[in-house]
């Protein structure tokens, strides 16, 4: 007979993984087979089949779909189920830990907390967006206290809940393979593909186009795409040859929020040095092409595009908000600038594309800092040290 777990020893976890997105989700995916090869005894559970679903099996993780995603009044009923479904699962499976990712995700684990047992409940918050619908605000904040840890994915975010009185707060930055980015690669095909000589300066934004019905990113996205195209031709007028590059497109929609900036660009009269891309797979390639790489969003965790940018030590200009100052620190390996703010992003770009010598020394040291930071290693080793701290606290066990 085998003797019980200690909450605080070095013995295999038994954690439950659960997020709400079944598109994308490499930051999830990551952290799941991270502490799958920890020895670590993990299943997922994801809203529907998908790529990630896909993923996560080929990588022998045991997958369950439940379908949690709806706040409208005609999905409740579904959603009840799903309730239903994982309150069940946690039950049968009985983890030591109960991990959630994402708003709908986190209040549906703090509600199966009353009723699936008390594991430990760990709710990881990967964006804010939310806190700006009266609506979705009160939902998180009257249910936070059923969180025993709430992590943060940047420090701003920890901040923020710990303001709002979550019993304890950690932050762990979602990691990525930090190695598999060469900043030798050559950007020479990329450039070819548009007949952009070598020396042509080039600026790009990386990131999925959102439509949302919030009301606080009605005239401007979340992702601030409109930001950059208002900044082209005060760019231009500084430096005449630059290019810009819009890489991405809508993750769910019908096409026309980016016709709409299509056209934003049109009336701006940019069009002819404003190229949008649709989504790339080379990503490597597209990065290696560029001088520049911005991201003017109004909402942002510590995004993977910029860490990205700077693994391939390329110039980074990024809003002062969420999580980027995490990544891009001001002066150092890159420049912030208010969000929303398109005449301080375009100085901001015009000062890099420059002066080639600064933004080279500030991308060499962000790929230091990134190689450090978001290393998947660390960061799954980070989750783990979170979850072995808060068991042996629970049973009073010296950690």
């Amino acid at each position: 007979m085998t003797s019980p777990r200690q909450p605080g020893d070095a013995h295999p976890l038994r954690i439950l993984q659960v997020t709400t997105t079944p598109d994308g989700g490499s930051w999830f995916h990551d952290q799941v087979v991270g502490l799958t090869r920890r020895g670590h005894q993990v299943r997922a559970v994801v809203p529907a089949e998908g790529p990630l679903a896909t993923r996560l099996r080929a990588a022998d993780v045991p997958t369950e779909i439940v379908p949690l995603c709806g706040w409208r009044p005609r999905q409740l009923p579904r959603v009840a189920a799903a309730e239903l479904r994982l309150v069940k699962l946690i039950r049968q499976f009985r983890p030591d830990v109960v991990h959630a990712h994402l708003l709908k995700a986190n209040v549906a684990c703090r509600i199966a907390s009353l009723a699936g047992g008390r594991g430990l409940h760990i709710n990881q918050v990967t964006g804010i967006n939310h806190l700006r619908s009266p609506v979705l605000r009160r939902i998180d904040l009257a249910t936070l206290s059923r969180a025993d840890v709430l992590i943060g994915s940047c420090t701003a975010f920890a901040e923020r809940y710990r303001r709002f009185g979550a019993r304890k707060v950690a932050v762990s930055h979602y990691g990525c393979d930090v190695h598999r980015l060469d900043p030798a690669t050559p950007g020479d095909a990329f450039r070819a593909e548009f007949g952009l000589a070598p020396a042509t300066p080039t600026v790009g934004m990386v990131a999925h186009m959102y439509p949302t019905r919030m009301r606080a990113f009605r005239d401007i996205g979340v992702k601030g795409h409109e930001v950059l195209l208002d900044a082209v031709p005060r760019l231009l007028a500084r430096v005449p040859d630059t290019h810009v590059f819009v890489v991405g497109d809508e993750f769910v929609g019908t096409g026309d929020y980016r016709r709409a900036l299509e056209e934003r660009a049109a009336r701006l009269g940019v069009i002819g040095r404003v190229h949008f891309t649709g989504h790339r797979s080379d990503i490597q390639n597209v990065l290696a092409a560029m001088d520049v790489l911005v991201n003017p969003s109004l909402e942002e965790s510590a995004c993977y595009a910029m860490i990205e940018a700077l693994l391939m030590e390329k110039g980074a200009v990024a809003s002062d908000v969420g999580g980027l100052p995490d990544t891009v620190q001001h002066g150092e390996t890159g420049l912030l600038v208010p969000p929303g703010d398109a005449t301080a992003l375009a100085d901001a770009v015009g000062d890099l594309l420059t002066d080639p010598h600064r933004r080279r020394e500030m991308g060499r040291l962000g790929r230091i800092r990134c190689l450090r930071r978001f290393d998947i290693e660390r960061t799954v080793a980070d989750v783990e040290a979170v979850y072995r701290r808060a068991l042996a606290e629970r049973a009073g066990v010296r950690w």
